[in-house]
């Protein structure tokens, strides 16, 4: 028997099936054997395989797949099966052996992340089996990440002989009573002159709430003892490719920035020394990656180098600012860790992807660069070209990333955690170099506030859900960074309410340093918040348009309707859907992005999730819109009392449509008409979907539904329908349920359906 090829992930185990690596995956002797469902099939993507099918009748077995398997050495004596299953499947695992299949244990259910199923080898397989039972009926979604095999008494030998460090670090932290006067390295956005400023800013009126939540953070990390997470990767909590005894850690990638800041502001020497005790476990931490699938042995796969950008940008801002505390022996192991560590890994991945130019991750790869660049020239000269080639990166991923109108294809969320990253980069290469900031701002940056104020929500600090945006509100220090640089825009009109005190923690915390770039960065005072969304706007090459409206002084409605630049990035398929907000309440939902690493977020991308137009597939399923090679654009025009906007969607609907096209037509405030025409390429039914946070109240007979919410109620009439349904359907961005409204109309080759909309206020 040839012997399986193995992918060593530590000297105990090994993975014979890296689902994960494209590269491999797809010449893996996989057969896939359909039971029960429709279309069950397996998809090859860059991170995992999907096992798909379209609906299974409720308790039976949808189907299996099957992977042959060579000799393994006989020192393994468990298998281990990394895969994500929804709720309602269950797995189960056999082996192939002495021509039987055999059951290595009872079917797991699911329960929406990454599980790892851990089950005792059964004498020498040729075969593994994974067999998925439906547990309700529908389609459902399984990601494959790897499967493997382990040594058991070897990996708990590896485990208990981790290396275990004390919180002194003697040798390389200075004790308290030898530092000396704060000094630091280089002065990346402040330096020890700055402190004065920086205290009297805590204890001033506008800034003393936003300070306080980040001493708050400061002081809970001190609880923390970070050296018992030490290991080979740094602690993480995404779980997408995390290991399950790695998982329940959070990152240490805030903690430490905010204990040295405050530290510093509040000279206070305990929480100064906590934050070099996480420096010195960075350091000592083998790879400032998440786990071992990025560095298995014979694989080249990785998921980019997020975490050696944020682990960088960390150890850099406490190198800088804390350098006084450190021995000498102590800054160079720092200077060391980020260029082996952090450094070259992101310049590998800066040469080695092209497209990371042409979204948000190369800009955002260059803050490290430049932050650790240029704390390293300073005992590194020949660092400095690295340092300006990093500069001429991020100018060159930004001239990519806006669009000539000022905005961005990924959505507001990306928008603000990109420039989360950009702009400190961009602040501290200004200050060491000696340059006016605005020498060296990106140009297209100066027309992004009519980005910011089109895609705002009602709410001031509010926004739009379009996109991978997991939250409703701008986070990070973005806008109260724009607000110093571009007083004049709306940035100061809203800064204050993206500050901390006025903004819950958000799934984004986990990427970003929140609160201490505003804090050092914005202005002194900021006026109180107001709405900046414009009476009408749109976004010729991003493709956004909005309309904000009076029905009576104080009461306003407010249209939305979205597309897409050519291939975006971080998009949904819901090209021509549109939002309503009624005073500053969201009525008719995007629902957004939930956490990555929940296997729900794919569905939420899906066409009938949004407020579109859906045809219906003879499964029974709606259809997708394929994905935008071209621009989709809505135009229009706008004013206080009318609206008229359209968009042409035959390109995203080429797969089923000849042409289609949606209208918004709006005479006065109170009433809008959705009108949707088309030619379909066969006769289909189709469906006018509306999502919402409450349910409607249906009149069947009268071909309409009424929807009743604070201060306000919607009447929808669509004549044109055979019949209006409801039910709840998935969740939104804030893991609550959503009402999902279909208005449905029998099979038809040609439609031209007119929806009405009436809004009264209560």
């Amino acid at each position: 028997m040839t012997q399986t090829l193995l992918f060593e992930l530590n000297p105990a185990e090994s993975m014979f099936a890296p689902f994960h690596d494209e590269a491999v995956s797809a010449g893996l002797p996989v057969t896939v054997t359909p039971e029960q469902a429709t279309n069950f099939r397996r998809e090859i993507s860059w991170d995992s395989n999907k096992v798909r099918w379209n609906d299974c009748p409720a308790d039976t077995t949808a189907g299996s797949i099957t992977l042959s398997l060579g000799s393994l050495p006989a020192r393994f004596d468990h298998y281990v099966f990394c895969i994500v299953l929804p709720p309602v499947v269950t797995v189960e695992f056999f082996v192939h052996t002495a021509n039987e299949w055999t059951s290595l244990g009872p079917p797991t259910v699911g329960n929406a992340g990454r599980m790892e199923i851990t089950l005792p080898m059964a004498g020498e397989a040729t075969a593994v089996r994974a067999e998925f039972t439906a547990r309700q009926t529908g389609a459902q979604l399984i990601s494959l990440q790897w499967w493997g095999v382990a040594d058991s008494t070897l990996l708990t030998r590896l485990l208990d002989a981790r290396p275990r460090y004390d919180a002194q670090w003697t040798g390389l932290v200075l004790p308290k009573a030898d530092w000396p006067e704060v000094k630091f390295a280089c002065g990346l956005l402040f330096n020890e002159s700055d402190l004065p400023r920086l205290r009297k800013r805590a204890e001033s009126g506008q800034w003393v709430g936003h300070f306080k939540m980040l001493e708050e953070r400061a002081r809970a990390a001190l609880t923390r003892q970070p050296e018992t997470e030490i290991g080979d990767y740094v602690p993480w909590s995404d779980y997408r490719y995390l290991r399950q005894r790695e998982q329940g850690m959070e990152s240490w990638t805030a903690e430490p920035v905010l204990c040295a800041l405050v530290g510093l502001v509040r000279n206070d020497p305990v929480l100064i020394h906590h934050a070099l005790r996480y420096l010195m476990c960075f350091v000592h931490t083998r790879n400032w990656c998440q786990s071992a699938e990025s560095r298995a042995r014979g694989s080249t796969w990785d998921q980019r180098c997020f975490l050696e950008e944020m682990s960088t940008t960390a150890c850099a801002l406490i190198y800088d600012w804390l350098y006084f505390a450190l021995t000498d022996r102590a800054r160079d192991l720092v200077r060391v860790a980020i260029w082996d560590k952090g450094l070259s890994v992101i310049q590998r991945d800066m040469v080695k992807w092209e497209y990371v130019y042409k979204m948000n991750q190369g800009p955002w790869f260059c803050r490290a660069r430049i932050f650790g660049g240029l704390v390293l020239e300073a005992a590194w000269p020949r660092v400095r070209p690295y340092v300006e080639q990093a500069f001429a990166d991020m100018q060159e991923g930004m001239e990519h990333y806006f669009q000539p109108d000022g905005g961005v294809d990924e959505g507001v969320g990306y928008f603000s955690v990109t420039l989360q990253a950009v702009l400190p980069g961009l602040l501290a290469y200004a200050k060491v170099r000696g340059r006016p900031i605005h020498d060296v701002l990106p140009p297209r940056l100066a027309k992004s506030g009519n980005f910011v104020a089109i895609m705002s929500a009602m709410s001031p600090g509010g926004v739009l859900l379009d996109g991978d945006n997991s939250n409703d509100r701008f986070t990070g220090d973005t806008i109260a960074i724009l607000a110093a640089l571009y007083p004049d825009d709306v940035y100061p009109r809203i800064a204050r309410a993206t500050l901390l005190q006025m903004r819950g923690a958000t799934y984004y915390r986990q990427y970003m340093i929140d609160g201490p770039f505003a804090f050092i960065a914005a202005p002194d005072e900021l006026p109180e918040p107001r709405c900046i969304v414009p009476v009408f706007g749109q976004l010729p090459d991003t493709g956004q348009l909005t309309s904000r409206r009076e029905v009576a002084p104080g009461r306003s409605v407010r249209l939305h309707v979205s597309g897409c630049k050519a291939r975006a990035s971080h998009t949904h398929f819901d090209k021509g859907a549109f939002t309503l907000e009624l005073d500053d309440l969201p009525v008719l939902i995007d629902r957004g992005m939930i956490r990555y690493d929940d296997l729900r977020g794919y569905y939420l991308k899906r066409t009938d999730l949004h407020n579109v137009l859906t045809p219906i597939r003879a499964d029974g399923l709606a259809a997708e819109q394929a994905g935008a090679e071209q621009a989709v654009i809505p135009t229009g025009i706008g004013d206080a009392q009318n609206l008229h906007a359209t968009i042409d969607l035959a390109h995203v609907w080429r797969q089923v449509m000849r042409n289609c096209e949606r209208e918004i037509v709006s005479e006065e405030p109170a009433t809008f008409t959705v009108r949707d025409r088309g030619e379909l390429l066969e006769p289909q039914p189709l469906i006018f979907n509306l999502h919402t946070r409450k349910s409607w109240t249906i009149h069947q007979e009268e071909r309409r539904a009424e929807l009743v919410v604070a201060g306000w109620k919607l009447e929808l009439r669509a004549d044109w329908c055979d019949a209006i349904s409801q039910r709840e359907n998935l969740i939104d961005h804030r893991y609550e349920p959503v009402w999902h409204l279909q208005c449905r109309v029998g099979a038809c080759s040609r439609f031209d359906l007119e929806t009405r909309f009436t809004c009264t206020p209560l």
